[in-house]
């Protein structure tokens, strides 16, 4: 930042993923630690965009890399052999991976724009993952208004507020 700050500048691109956004059964970890992420890159744009600094979250899809001969499963437990089915059933209806170099594209394609995203989803089934949960909480919003509104109304200071001795 202090390099970006000084010339008036720059574009960040964080790689977070579709977990960033929503999240699924056995990925509670991994998806804490990407709301998270993308938590602190949301404040940081807006930190940045005073300097003329922009901030851009990528949230891809799978790609073929050697992830996947890399990675190593623990030793699953019985209780969840129904769910980890249903999950693979799920993934193996629209998830697709891809060739690398599309991300490198679509990546390129906001770097070199004047008015990138602060989000960029990669990936049709993502793109449509994200769409629908979104979709989803403003309903849950929209049913819940009146709670949510009445939850707040003005009141004075408590005695004493902003007081020092």
């Amino acid at each position: 930042m202090p390099y970006f700050r000084e010339q008036g500048s720059g574009h960040i691109i964080q790689i977070s993923c579709i977990g960033g956004l929503v999240t699924g059964p056995m990925s509670d970890n991994y998806s804490a630690s990407k709301f998270a992420l993308e938590g602190m890159s949301e404040a940081l744009a807006q930190e940045a965009k005073h300097f003329g600094v922009k901030l851009t979250i990528v949230e891809p899809g799978g790609y073929w890399t050697n992830l996947y001969l890399k990675m190593q499963n623990s030793h699953p437990l019985a209780p969840y052999e129904s769910l980890r089915d249903e999950l693979a059933r799920q993934f193996s209806e629209g998830s697709v991976d891809s060739d690398p170099s599309l991300a490198a594209e679509a990546i390129l394609k906001i770097v070199n724009c004047d008015n990138p995203p602060l989000r960029l989803v990669l990936g049709s089934m993502l793109f449509d993952v994200a769409i629908d949960s979104t979709k989803e909480r403003i309903a849950t919003w929209k049913e819940w208004e009146t709670v949510s509104r009445a939850a707040e109304r003005d009141i004075s200071a408590p005695e004493g507020y902003g007081k020092t001795d």
